[in-house]
């Protein structure tokens, strides 16, 4: 259903993720698991379409996303939800969802 191949990312001059490959079956669920600065966060956000890969792709249902942008990903349920700073502390969690989709 979701499949990563081969990603590099980074921000300016600093590459984070180096030819990244995973892949999400249907109605599976999958961690991603690692300490601070490993790359978690931009895997995700190269998946939702925030940061663009330098080079790779990301598919969803078989269907490239490179020239999607975050906002139609966000249409096809591909979304990222900020947790644990507080950037809408006044919204409830429906609201959050909404805002992010």
């Amino acid at each position: 259903m979701l499949e990563v191949r081969g990603i590099s990312a980074g921000y300016g001059d600093v590459q984070v993720l180096f030819s990244l490959s995973l892949s999400v079956n249907e109605k599976e669920i999958v961690t991603l698991l690692g300490s601070n600065g490993a790359g978690k966060t931009t895997t995700l956000r190269c998946i939702c379409g925030v940061v663009p890969p330098r080079n790779g792709e990301v598919l969803f249902k078989g269907e490239s996303l490179v020239r999607a942008p975050a906002a139609e990903r966000a249409g096809m349920g591909i979304a990222l939800v900020p947790e644990g700073r507080e950037l809408w502390p006044q919204l409830t969690v429906r609201e959050s969802l909404e805002l992010g989709a």
